[in-house]
């Protein structure tokens, strides 16, 4: 009597080639995920170089080369409003949300001289470094919730 022999994977083969797959997704997933947060954090620093560009613009162009006092940002349409009108261009959908936008006396001499404008991040997770941008006139840093120096 003559066997014939079938083509084709065992059970116990499909089982090993599935299990090998959810290894490797299991390990190529969250790998996607924090690139995913970067670069989300590298698209709004980009974007904060224009509005810091946008603000000194407007600076340089006021009588007394101030910064936008606080009550004319509050928001991301207030804020692209400014930035796109001092040759800045921000999308209209922001990858972020302005939390605060303050303009102070940095130097105790009754005078309103600097500013510092705090950007959290859409989609990052809070305790990823970049969650939260703080612009400043010395420069942007990534923060986290509760670092320094935001």
């Amino acid at each position: 009597m003559l066997t014939q022999k079938t083509a084709g994977f065992t059970l116990i083969e499909l089982m090993i080639v599935v299990a090998i797959i959810a290894v490797l997704a299991g390990i190529a997933v969250p790998s996607f995920l924090i690139y995913r947060e970067k670069s989300l954090v590298t698209q709004v620093v980009g974007s904060s170089e224009a509005i810091r560009a946008a603000l000194a613009s407007y600076a340089a162009g006021s009588s007394d080369n101030e910064y936008p006092i606080t009550p004319s940002i509050i928001d991301f349409p207030s804020l692209r409003s400014l930035v796109n009108e001092h040759g800045g261009r921000l999308a209209a959908n922001a990858p972020f949300l302005v939390q605060h936008y303050h303009f102070y006396d940095s130097d105790g001499d009754n005078i309103s001289d600097a500013y510092s404008m705090r950007l959290l991040v859409n989609g990052v997770a809070p305790a990823i470094s970049g969650s939260q941008i703080l612009i400043t006139p010395q420069g942007i840093f990534k923060c986290v919730s509760s670092g320094n120096p935001c």
